[in-house]
C-alpha cells in the first residue's frame, strides 16, 4: 500500500461530483490516514486544448450557432474562449437540456446549429438520443461536435502507470448507472484494485469511502457497488444500445493523458451528416503545452497547491486552466473550500 506523506492508504475518485463533493464536506479531514486524490473525472478538464480551439473555430464561423452547457463558455482554449468570442458577436448559446438544439435549429432553418458536447457514457447517451432524433425529424441544419469520452479506457491506462500508484478507485455511480457495475471489474481482476461505485450524497461517499478502505485494509481485490438503487450489474440496456449505434470508440487525446485508444465516442456512418467535424472539415491543431498542472494534477501526480498559479494567477474569476474552470473541477474545488 501506498505511504506517501504518512497516509496508509491512497484513494482515487474518477468523478468530479466525488472531487466537489469531498472537497465541500471536508471528508480529507474526516478520514485520516486516507490520501484522497482527484483523477480524470471532470470531462471539460481532460478535453484538450485543441479540441477546445476548434470549437473557437466553429463560433467564428458566420450563420453558424454554436450551442452548449454552461461548463464550456469559459475555458481557455489556444487563442480564445467561447466567452470571449461570445463577447465579440457570435452567435454561442448556453443550453440546459441536449433536446434544446433541436428547437433552436427548427427556429433558425437558415443557420447552423452545432451542439459542442463533452462528457463521459453519462451523457452521451442523451447527445445520440439528439441525433437519433434529429435524424427522425429530418432536420438537416443540426450537427453535433463530439469531445465525448469513456471512461474506462482512461482508468486503465492509469492502473498500467508505474507511477501513479492507488490503492484503490472511488467509482463514478453516474457512469455506472449506465454501464453497469459489471464493466469496472477489470480493475480489480486484472489489475488488482479495490474498487467501490459511490452515489453522491455525503453519506453515501462516506459509506463507500469506508467500504473501500476495509478492502484495502483487508488485502481485497474486488468490485462492490454502494449505490445499488441507482446501478445494476449490467446498467441501462436501452442507453447501451443507442450509444452503440449512433457512436463508436476511436483514439481520442485527453489532457495530460495524450492518445488514449478507443477512449473517444465518434459518430457513426449512419448519422455522419450530424457529425460537426465531417460537416466543417475542421483543421487539425497541434496540441500546445499546457500553462498549468491541470493534466498532472489530473492524473493524481501533483495536487493543485504544487500549481505555481493556483490562486495566484489562476482563480474562478481569471481561470488559466479548465481545472479552475469546470463545476467539477480539481481547482475549483479545492479553491472553493480551502
Amino acid at each position: 500500500m501506498s505511504r506517501k506523506g504518512g497516509h496508509f492508504v491512497k484513494i482515487m475518485e474518477v468523478c468530479g461530483t466525488h472531487t466537489m463533493a469531498i472537497a465541500k464536506y471536508g471528508l480529507r479531514n474526516y478520514f485520516k490516514g486516507v490520501d484522497f486524490i482527484s483523477g480524470p473525472g471532470c470531462p471539460v478538464c481532460v478535453t484538450p486544448s485543441s479540441r477546445l480551439e476548434q470549437c473557437v473555430e466553429l463560433a467564428r464561423k458566420k450563420n453558424v450557432i454554436t450551442v452548449t452547457f454552461g461548463d464550456l463558455l469559459r475555458v481557455p482554449a489556444v487563442t480564445s474562449s467561447l466567452q470571449n468570442e461570445l463577447t465579440r458577436g457570435a452567435d454561442v448559446k448556453v443550453i440546459y437540456s441536449v433536446y434544446e438544439p433541436l428547437n433552436i435549429a427548427l427556429s433558425n432553418p437558415k443557420k447552423e446549429v452545432v451542439f459542442l458536447g463533452a462528457g463521459f457514457e453519462t451523457t452521451a447517451p442523451l447527445a445520440a438520443a439528439l441525433i437519433k432524433s434529429a435524424k427522425q425529424k429530418k432536420i438537416k441544419n443540426l450537427s453535433v461536435f463530439s469531445m465525448f469520452k469513456s471512461v474506462f479506457p482512461a482508468v486503465e491506462t492509469l492502473c498500467k502507470d508505474k507511477e501513479i500508484k492507488v490503492d484503490g478507485f472511488l467509482l463514478p455511480g453516474n457512469v455506472a448507472a449506465i454501464t453497469g457495475s459489471d464493466n469496472f471489474n477489470f480493475i480489480s481482476d486484472k489489475y488488482a484494485v479495490a474498487c467501490v461505485v459511490a452515489g453522491f450524497l455525503k453519506d453515501e461517499i462516506t459509506d463507500a469511502a469506508n467500504a473501500l478502505i476495509a478492502l484495502v485494509k483487508n488485502k481485497k481485490t474486488e468490485v462492490i457497488n454502494k449505490y445499488s438503487y441507482a446501478v445494476s450489474s449490467k446498467g441501462n440496456t436501452a442507453a447501451k444500445i443507442l450509444l452503440n449505434e449512433v457512436f463508436f470508440l476511436k483514439n481520442d487525446i485527453w489532457r495530460g493523458f495524450g492518445v488514449i485508444e478507443n477512449s473517444g465516442f465518434g459518430i457513426s456512418d449512419k448519422y455522419a451528416s450530424f457529425d460537426a467535424d465531417k460537416k466543417f472539415s475542421l483543421k487539425k491543431i497541434a496540441e500546445p503545452k499546457d500553462k498549468c498542472l491541470c493534466g498532472q494534477i489530473m492524473k493524481g501526480l501533483k495536487s493543485p497547491a504544487d500549481c505555481k498559479l493556483f490562486g495566484k494567477k489562476c482563480f474562478p474569476q481569471n481561470p488559466v486552466g479548465p481545472c479552475m474552470v469546470s463545476s467539477e473541477g480539481v481547482c475549483a474545488a479545492h479553491f472553493k473550500y480551502r
